[in-house]
């Protein structure tokens, strides 16, 4: 006997649907038996990863935009309702990368671009989908960083960023929980994925180690010893979606292989 799906008849609009973290929740969220809306600036990526999902049985559209732009979240969610005829899941997976330098030294433009996606295009998504939301009850599920918590040097941009949308997670789950919706955050640390092998494979190139001593030196402040893959990351991702988690909201929860204890 085939279970149901955790998140069976639900829709999902999941931003950042890159190679990434965002990809593996939508392919995660579409399995457990959402709809799921795709969002990333790429129309390719989106067409083909929408194709993935359509292929193994489960429903997807593909929607290009920026969260950086109101405009753009509006018509995300009209398509959302138009396609599938309700939201109920938001994830904010979107995200801008550090640049890497000093507080005293980096363009302050160039973070304002980092919170333009990572904290301000969570807001816009996020408000642009409420009025939806607000009809059911739903849940929005925030992916923040581990940069947030385990501070690092010349990552300040960044870490803030994310800082400030684990402050906002909060501040929405008391907000928005007389309309049942649940606002948590999922905190990983290393993602094994394209971004974390593009990184190895740099560090055995510029450094001249070995891929499996490059992978060591991450593992070494990772107690289970491995490298938390995307898709692993991606189940709390659905747990967060689903009724499992109907009395949780305001929360952080920490993926990480155990690195770091919140």
């Amino acid at each position: 006997m085939t279970r149901p799906g955790l998140v069976d008849g639900q829709v999902a609009v999941v931003t950042g649907v890159g190679p990434g973290l965002g990809r593996a929740g939508a392919v995660a969220l579409a399995r457990e038996g959402a709809s799921v809306v795709l969002v990333a600036r790429s129309a390719d990526r989106l067409d083909a990863i929408a194709a993935e999902i359509t292929d193994a049985g489960g429903r997807a559209v593909a929607v290009p935009g920026s969260v950086t732009h109101p405009d753009d979240c509006e018509r995300i969610a009209a398509t959302a309702l138009d396609a599938f005829g309700a939201i109920d899941v938001v994830v904010n997976s979107a995200f801008r990368g550090d640049t890497f330098q000093a507080v005293a030294e980096v363009d302050l433009d160039v973070w304002r671009k980092i919170f333009e996606v990572n904290f301000y295009g969570a807001v816009n998504m996020t408000r642009a989908c409420l009025p939806a939301l607000k009809v059911r009850g739903g849940s929005v599920v925030m992916v923040a960083s581990q940069s947030a918590r385990k501070i690092r040097a010349n990552e300040a941009g960044y870490a803030a960023s994310k800082s400030a949308l684990i402050t906002l997670t909060r501040s929405l789950a008391t907000e928005l929980a007389a309309d049942r919706i649940r606002v948590n955050a999922v905190v990983p640390g290393w993602i094994w994925g394209p971004n974390v092998q593009m990184y190895v494979d740099w560090q055995t190139s510029s450094r001249g180690i070995s891929r499996d001593d490059a992978i060591a030196e991450i593992t070494r402040e990772i107690p289970l010893g491995e490298i938390p893959p995307q898709e692993d990351i991606a189940e709390s991702i659905v747990f967060f979606a689903s009724s499992m988690a109907r009395m949780i909201t305001g929360q952080t929860l920490d993926v990480n292989g155990g690195e770091y204890f919140g």
